[in-house]
């Protein structure tokens, strides 16, 4: 789990200064994947915004769900429907995730970054077929994605927000939807200076100014060049490790 250091927080927050980024280069989308796939392939039937299942919902009490995806499968075949999470917030394949603490069982662990030698920090789960109803891919309080962001749409000082259940700022609605600013990225991860604790892991972090998936939260960035108060992986390495494992199928699913 993430340390909890919110005095470290704070402080970074307040003095963080904007330094160039390190060298990225655009990687090209993966064989594969979208977030708007053709006429004939087949999507979801996803429920509406009261849906209970949404990136930015508790995960077990201690963690966050992040983006949505579904295979990538012609109709009328009725695709599977996967949602993320951080890799450090599951311990095995096959087991069962649920809302919140002690609520509904939405689906099992498919993969797990952990476990295959990945530091992508990130694991999927699929949900369960007679849940996906009751699932929506609009990321809750933030709205998109419109798609994923690719490295090239990143400038410094871009706004980048998420919505988590961290310790203390997760525990009421109001303050569970947050703001940060991005300072840095590579081409797997990014970096931001943003109010993000404990619980929020595994939250989405959208791209402000385009409305697309940037990246998972996964830990605290004191080491990070520039150093701040936190780093992630973004949306397209995991795209990347997840192909790499087998999940080379997979759309990202779109607000609706």
């Amino acid at each position: 789990m993430r340390a909890l250091i919110m005095a470290a927080l704070v402080v970074l927050i307040a003095t963080a200064t904007v330094a160039a980024p390190p060298t990225a280069t655009a990687s090209p989308e993966e064989p594969g994947w979208g977030s708007e796939p053709p006429a004939e392939i087949s999507r979801p039937a996803f429920g509406d915004r009261s849906s209970p299942i949404r990136p930015g919902a508790n995960m077990n009490g201690y963690c966050t769900y992040n983006f949505v995806f579904y295979e990538r499968i012609p109709a009328p075949q009725v695709p599977r429907v996967y949602i993320g999470t951080a890799a450090h917030c599951t311990e095995r394949l096959g087991e069962r995730t649920r809302l919140g603490a002690a609520g509904t069982v939405i689906g099992t662990v498919v993969y797990d970054a952990d476990l295959v030698g990945s530091g992508v920090d990130f694991s999927l789960i699929r949900i369960d077929a007679d849940l996906v109803g009751k699932t929506n891919p609009t990321v809750l309080g933030v709205g998109g994605p419109a798609g994923v962001t690719a490295v090239n749409e990143l400038a410094l000082a871009d706004r980048v927000s998420f919505h988590g259940h961290g310790l203390v700022l997760g525990a009421q609605a109001q303050t569970r939807t947050r703001t940060g600013v991005l300072v840095g990225w590579t081409n797997r991860e990014y970096v931001a200076d943003m109010p993000a604790v404990d619980g929020d892991s595994g939250a989405p972090v959208v791209h402000d100014r385009t409305g697309k998936a940037l990246g998972v939260v996964s830990r605290y960035g004191v080491f990070a060049t520039p150093p701040s108060t936190d780093t992630g992986p973004l949306v397209t390495w995991v795209q990347r490790e997840l192909a790499a494992a087998g999940f080379d199928n997979l759309v990202l699913a779109t607000a609706q």
